[in-house]
């Protein structure tokens, strides 16, 4: 029955993982924040800065001088200085179209809406405006009507076919049991498998009355149906909900507070497994345009249902505290480092089903131009690597009475987006992951492979 039961929970991974994606989202960041703009190193940028300031003191008609002045502003996150040395260009190039649509940019970055409308509505005033400045005035014309909407709503659905070498995550044939010498049966051995699954995570977001708060809520699902292991079947949902706090009232620009509850369910094979509740707490900081910071405590209590399919499993009932970070650093616009921590407490009525366990992971995303061209955006390489440490507080009496549980569990994987249309995109990933315990029937190793569409909207 422990065997099957790790195949399971596997599934609960997935909605954590989609779940964490979720608490990065930047939208539930402040509205003010600007979004990154970097493309090289911060101190080259400001040295250049530095020679075209001392070159627009020298010549203040100096058109092109000011454009790179301000260009670079923006790029390092000083948009007041980017905003004041394009409004000065106004003097001796008043109504240019292409000026009116950069500071209209630069105002919607800062979240000045109104003003960054004016401008907006200025550069496709005249007679002669190019197509390309026509169309990108709409397109942030339609942006800001969006975000001075009270209430928003965004997601994305994903649906795809996945091949597993160890669907169930079992050992092998011939795996020893228990100290005794008992053996894996041949219908409990690890086992190839393939299945179609669907995910979807979406946001809704509705602004309440003081500057910069909202009440924000996430629905975070996932189902699969395997070709041939049907016990294995498994569908579970996940919904957040709270206020998300602006904590410039205190003097923490750029950065939020949320506070929400949790409420989940999960069924296995048709039948309802289990339920969980609880509550949680979020900080999220941008403190450059290069960094973005998250970390959330979370707790559960979970309650498993006792069926004739899992007929031990309300021994699996208990609080689980959860502690982690996720955290990225964009080195270039098309460079971004990515890591993450954690640590957890799941409580159970037995204690060889209660542990701790701590994981750490990093990785990287490489944004490079479609080699079969498109305009749709570039295509993107992420691959990742993690470890996790798990220790079980009791010895399984069946298993060793005389040692309890420790797991040593390491990962590798890699996924590629490439965008298909402006919402649409097709998802390749693969993930080796490898399970070392002292339990032998705990060992085991499983390569996945997965293609997938996605919609975003």
């Amino acid at each position: 029955m422990r065997l099957r039961m790790r195949a399971l929970f596997a599934a609960g991974a997935v909605l954590c993982a989609t779940a964490a994606s979720a608490q990065t989202d930047p939208k539930v960041a402040p509205k003010t924040v600007a979004p990154p703009q970097v493309t090289a190193d911060v101190a080259t940028l400001q040295a250049q800065r530095t020679a075209l300031f001392q070159r627009m003191l020298e010549k203040p008609d100096d058109l092109d001088a000011a454009f790179k002045y301000a260009a670079l502003s923006a790029q390092v996150g000083d948009l007041e200085a980017a905003i004041a040395t394009l409004e000065r260009m106004l003097i001796f190039a008043p109504g240019l179209p292409r000026l009116q649509l950069e500071l209209g940019v630069l105002y919607y970055r800062l979240g000045a809406f109104e003003t960054a409308r004016t401008y907006f509505k200025s550069a496709i005033s005249g007679p002669q405006v190019p197509d390309e400045v026509r169309l990108k005035v709409e397109e942030y014309l339609s942006g800001i009507a969006t975000a001075e909407m009270d209430t928003r709503f965004s997601g994305q659905v994903r649906l795809g076919v996945r091949y597993q070498t160890n669907a169930n995550r079992a050992p092998g044939l011939g795996t020893v049991l228990t100290s005794s010498g008992l053996t894996i049966d041949p219908g409990s051995v690890g086992a190839a498998d393939g299945n179609v699954y669907g995910a979807g995570l979406f946001h809704f977001s509705h602004d309440l009355p003081t500057q910069g708060d909202s009440l924000e809520a996430d629905l975070v699902t996932y189902a699969s149906k395997q070709f041939e292991r049907e016990e294995l079947d498994t569908a579970l949902a996940e919904v957040t909900f709270g206020p998300a706090l602006d904590m410039g009232r205190f003097g923490i620009d750029n950065a939020v507070l949320g506070i929400y509850g949790i409420a989940s369910g999960v069924f296995v094979n048709d039948h309802f497994y289990s339920a969980a509740g609880g509550a949680g707490t979020r900080f999220v900081i941008r403190p450059s345009a290069r960094a973005s910071l998250l970390t959330a405590f979370e707790y559960r209590y979970r309650d498993y249902l006792e069926t004739s399919a899992a007929p031990t499993a309300d021994n699996r009932d208990g609080s689980e505290y959860r502690l982690y970070t996720n955290n990225s650093y964009i080195v270039t616009p098309r460079f971004m480092l990515t890591g993450g921590a954690y640590v957890q407490l799941t409580e159970a009525e037995l204690g060889y089903l209660a542990y701790v366990e701590a994981g750490i992971s990093g990785g990287f995303s490489y944004a490079f131009a479609s080699p079969i061209g498109g305009e749709f955006g570039p295509w993107t390489l992420s691959p990742t690597a993690g470890f996790v440490y798990r220790e079980y507080d009791e010895a399984d009496p069946v298993i060793d009475p005389t040692a309890s549980e420790v797991d040593h569990e390491a990962y590798v994987g890699a996924s590629l987006l490439v965008p298909v249309t402006k919402s649409w995109s097709l998802l390749a990933d693969t993930e080796y992951r490898d399970v070392s315990s002292n339990y032998a029937i705990r060992d085991y190793d499983n390569l996945s492979v997965s293609l997938s569409v996605v919609k975003r909207f």
